[in-house]
């Protein structure tokens, strides 16, 4: 078996920070905006989030390990999967700080939707470059499920207009 390519451990190491930023983001985001729908949705992607960097901590797993990509169903089997620490958070302070600053629910939501528009093009782009079915495969799910929060977000910025 032919040991992974550089290129595809460093696309999954980017889409972990990518995924760690944006817990991170929706987390702090829920504890400032003073609306209980805004602060569940938000509390909501923030799981999400966390589910899509287990995902990728999964496969960079096997894929260092045993050289194989893995299923998203068999990885969210596993048992003790990783959780995001103190020590991962402190790496985005500059981005809690951003939404700390924050004055109104529009530009906490516009800053979410740049969030989920970086992973999704980051996704997309990893999938465009992946020589493996399965690594292409998992990239193209993770994009999707960004273009899911995208649309998300977006109902939720025309509900505040009304």
């Amino acid at each position: 078996m032919a040991p992974v390519h550089p290129d595809i451990l460093a696309a999954l190491t980017s889409g972990i920070q990518s995924e760690v930023a944006t817990y991170v983001f929706y987390l702090e985001a829920s504890k400032k905006v003073n609306d209980g729908k805004l602060e569940e949705t938000l509390k909501t992607l923030a799981a999400e989030e966390k589910t899509h960097f287990q995902i990728l901590e999964g496969q960079f797993d096997s894929l260092v390990r045993s050289e194989k990509w893995i299923s998203t169903a068999d990885i969210l089997k596993q048992k003790g999967l990783p959780e995001i620490g103190e020590e991962m958070t402190f790496e985005h302070k500059g981005l809690i700080e951003q939404v700390r600053k924050t004055k109104s629910k529009k530009e906490i939501l516009n800053m979410a939707y740049r969030l989920e528009v970086q992973s999704r093009d980051l996704f997309k782009k990893s999938a465009e470059q992946s020589a493996s079915g399965e690594g292409k495969e998992i990239f193209e799910q993770l994009s999707y499920l960004e273009e899911g929060h995208m649309k998300i977000i977006k109902g939720m910025l025309a509900g505040l207009k009304k």
